[in-house]
């Protein structure tokens, strides 16, 4: 009898184990987005139909990477999934300010069923410049623009107030199988290739920046005289220097 009350506990133990492993298990929105919208602020739906189990331990998380360019496109890269690494945490950096190229990212990591369901940008998208900071141009006009892959036309558009340099650059995101490129180009006040103020991890993204190796950016002052980087400059002494000593040897005895 006893052995039998044992064999009888043994299988409903048995029959149980699956369901309590699947009772710890909870379910996380997942999906990838890239694309160049306009507004997206009021216009971008950041909720996923996709469902992933996620393993045990796992938290579910969502990240956002936004680019801001001149006019109202902005280049969006978001993710949600599981995930195995990180802390519950939400994470909110602003890389560079606008006026001029803009970029902000935004991660939360989270330990409850499908909450990294955040639905839109409206408290994320917070950078933009004041009409102070925008009304009138500087004088200076930069090729602009922001494409997935490649820019074909990059117009010279008039760089906004505060600004006094172009900026020239791609980032390479990836995360697993995701990988994409994104070509940047307009006004900012940012010195040499910091974009993204020299952060490569955001969320389960890696990001990798990269300018070509020498651009110069140049802007003209109020007498209308052209403004040249001081790498130049030194270049020219350097040339003069030459010739002197060149000249001096060439008239010696």
């Amino acid at each position: 009898m006893g052995a039998c009350h044992f064999q009888g506990l043994l299988l409903l133990f048995l029959l149980g184990a699956p369901t309590l492993i699947m009772a710890e298990k909870f379910f996380c929105q997942k999906g990838t987005f890239m694309g160049i919208q306009e507004n997206p602020a009021s216009t971008f739906n950041w909720t996923s139909e996709k469902v992933e189990a996620c393993d045990n331990g796992a938290l579910c998380q969502e990240t956002i990477l936004l680019i801001k360019s001149a006019g109202t496109k902005t280049a969006i890269v978001a993710t949600k999934s599981c995930s195995l690494e990180g802390t519950p945490a939400i994470t909110y950096i602003q890389h560079t300010a606008a006026p001029g190229l803009a970029a902000i990212s935004y991660s939360n990591y989270c330990e409850d069923p499908f909450c990294n369901n955040r639905e839109g940008l409206h408290d994320i998208w917070n950078i933009e410049a004041t009409e102070e900071e925008t009304e009138g141009t500087t004088g200076l006009r930069c090729p602009t623009c922001l494409a997935l892959g490649s820019c074909l036309n990059a117009p010279s558009l008039a760089c906004p107030n505060k600004t006094d340099r172009c900026y020239q650059g791609q980032l390479q995101v990836s995360e697993g199988n995701f990988n994409s490129l994104l070509e940047i180009k307009g006004c900012t006040s940012i010195i040499g290739c910091r974009l993204m103020s020299g952060i490569f991890k955001v969320g389960p993204l890696w990001v990798k920046e990269t300018c070509p190796i020498r651009f110069i950016s140049t802007r003209k002052i109020d007498s209308g005289a052209m403004w040249l980087h001081p790498s130049v400059w030194k270049l020219k002494l350097l040339l003069i220097l030459l010739l002197l000593v060149l000249g001096g040897s060439a008239s010696g005895p």
